[in-house]
């Protein structure tokens, strides 16, 4: 009898067991995000976020040989985040969540491979350019690897790869479209010696881009995931990017904080979650924080005016987030200043175009930081295509790059065509009426901000012209300076006209022939904007010829996250200074003086100019 319950007892526990193992699981979850922040003091990741899974090996670890990829050598690897002895031995599925937004080729693969780059890998996921490809080895020697030429993915850059492998059948998977499949080989999958998985990275054409830009999740399967898994789990992700959620479950901000328009005595916060909350924003003139105002109604995109504020005068703030559930966020303690009085002196930085390169917009965040604005002024494109159905543009792209600056700095914006439909433009901004243009004064000078999207606006009679003439004609600014994103004049090469192709440049956008004159007429220093992906300076212009007394200088600064643009191969008469390549610029005002400097990506001075009065 007792011999006969042991057998029982063992039976059922084999078959537990045997269950256990069979069990179709999830074996590795993996969610990428760049953790941009600004250095020391200021370093500051505002709220909750899901870390990147790491080496189990910090201190001491041997990556072994790079993995040659379509002919490129990885510019970023991780390796020794997964235990090998979870590898899956026959069925598996393995996914790669791809946003890629950029112009030149780059690619990301993952594997299971050993440290000696002769040994085949068992498998291998990846992508590079316009081609992506699914690659297996079997115990009997056998390997196939399935390829596919792709174009554009869902909303233009999300891509789903999915490599399935059931034992006798391989599939390759984009956005849920099987691309490629293959009954070639069988049996379980060959593993080198020391075998690991590597996620790496093949940047090489975007200096400054991480992994974590490209690849935004990986899964592994110990099955061989049917369409219908799959379809279900790219609903999931696109659910979140829908949404602008940048982590899968952790409660997080998904925007901001995000100061704009400061005035000498308020400034305006804008800041989103990624489900519903209240809030409490305290802030003051030193720690602890003394002063507080709260946000009683629950909502994703929330905004303050925090006002009763000193003129030229720093400040301390911070933001708690409590979602419905009694969950809770902070922002950090962060810091900003009130505009200065008249007379004094005074900085702002300048840059345009931001749209689709988070590490860009990082880099050029940092330079900023280090000098210190008192605002930064921005030309528009803030973002590529982030219209109504493109709100990624805005959580995975704008404030990926810009919230550690911007959470410090506020920004002045004008829209471009990227934000046309000014429908998350004006719901991550709190701007005068009626928002899509409007006017200020800092200092002694006096900014109009114009929303070059509306052609008609623009032409003598237009809104927008009209405003504008009464707008001039009341200043008394020692300083006026113009905003927009679209170019009066522009030696790009092929926005005005094919340059290369031997057509005539018109030099310019001609919409703007009404606006230059009233430019003229009322005395104008300086137009800013951007749209072509460039530098240009122009010399001082009035009526068609180079005024060094009365003319007007227009300043391109298109040098953000966008593609980069050229210039046409012959000089242009109005033409000071062109520079292609990423950059910010810097102004400087102290009374009668205007001090300009154009930075490069590294720093580095590439222009400076002097006008006084």
């Amino acid at each position: 009898m007792k011999k006969n319950i042991l057998i029982l007892l063992y039976s059922i526990i084999c078959t537990f067991g045997s269950a256990q193992e069979t069990a179709k699981m999830v074996l590795g979850d993996w969610t990428f995000h760049p953790n941009y922040t600004l250095e020391r003091n200021a370093r500051n990741y505002p709220g909750n976020k899901t870390e990147a899974p790491k080496s189990r090996f910090q201190q001491f670890k041997t990556l072994g040989e790079p993995l040659l990829f379509y002919e490129k050598y990885p510019t970023e690897r991780l390796t020794d985040f997964f235990e090998a002895v979870k590898l899956p031995q026959t069925e598996f599925s393995i996914e790669l969540w791809i946003l890629n937004h950029v112009n030149l080729p780059v690619g990301s693969l993952i594997t299971a491979r050993g440290k000696d780059a002769k040994e085949q890998p068992a498998w291998l996921l990846g992508y590079y350019g316009d081609e992506i490809l699914f690659h297996i080895m079997t115990e009997s020697g056998e390997e196939k690897t399935l390829t596919s030429k792709i174009k554009k993915g869902w909303k233009q850059y999300w891509g789903h790869l999915v490599g399935t492998y059931d034992g006798s059948k391989m599939k390759l998977y984009l956005n849920g479209e099987l691309l490629a499949e293959s009954a070639e080989i069988q049996g379980k999958l060959k593993y080198p010696s020391s075998s690991q998985i590597e996620l790496a990275a093949y940047l090489e054409e975007e200096p400054y881009m991480e992994t974590s830009n490209l690849v935004k999740a990986s899964r592994l399967y110990n099955y061989a995931l049917e369409p219908d898994d799959i379809k279900k789990r790219l609903d999931e992700l696109q659910a979140m990017v829908e949404e602008g959620k940048l982590y899968p479950e952790v409660f997080h901000y998904n925007a901001g904080p995000y100061l704009n328009f400061a005035t000498q005595t308020s400034i305006n916060i804008v800041w989103e979650t990624d489900r519903p909350a209240k809030a409490v924003v305290e802030y003051g003139k030193s720690l602890p924080l003394t002063e507080k105002k709260e946000i009683s109604n629950f909502a994703l995109i929330q905004e303050i005016t925090l006002d009763n504020l000193n003129p030229e005068t720093p400040y301390y703030y911070q933001i708690k987030s409590i979602a419905q559930d009694g969950k809770e966020i902070n922002s950090g303690v962060l810091t900003f200043g009130t505009a200065v009085q008249h007379e004094s002196a005074f900085s702002f930085c300048i840059l345009g175009d931001t749209e689709s390169r988070p590490h860009i917009n990082s880099r050029l965040a940092k330079l900023i930081w280090e000098e210190r604005p008192n605002f930064m002024l921005h030309l528009g494109d803030v973002t590529d295509g982030g219209v109504q159905n493109h709100k990624f543009e805005w959580n995975q792209e704008y404030f990926t790059g810009i919230t550690q600056v911007a959470s410090r700095i506020p920004m002045f914006p004008v829209a471009g065509n990227g934000e046309s439909d000014l429908y998350w433009y004006k719901r991550y901004h709190r701007l005068p009426e009626p928002e899509s243009y409007y006017t200020y004064t800092f200092g002694n000078a006096r900014f109009f901000m114009l929303n070059s999207n509306e052609a008609a606006e623009l032409k003598k009679g237009g809104v927008q012209y009209e405003w504008l003439r009464t707008q001039l004609a009341q200043s008394k600014a020692t300083w006026k300076f113009v905003t927009h994103h679209h170019c009066p004049i522009s030696s790009d090469e092929d926005d005005f006209g094919n340059t290369w192709e031997g057509k005539k440049s018109t030099q310019g956008d001609p919409r703007f022939d009404d606006l230059k004159r009233l430019y003229e007429e009322f005395g104008v220093d300086v137009v800013f904007y951007g749209h072509v992906h460039a530098y240009e300076r122009s010399w001082p212009i009035k009526e068609g010829k180079i005024n060094k007394t009365d003319g007007v200088i227009y300043i391109m600064s298109g040098g953000a996250g966008g593609h980069l643009e050229d210039f046409a191969p012959t000089h242009s008469w109005f033409s000071s200074k062109t520079q292609r390549g990423n950059h910010f610029c810097k102004v400087d005002i102290q009374g009668n003086e205007f001090f300009f400097k154009m930075y490069d990506l590294e720093g580095r001075l590439r222009d400076y100019l002097e006008l006084k009065k």
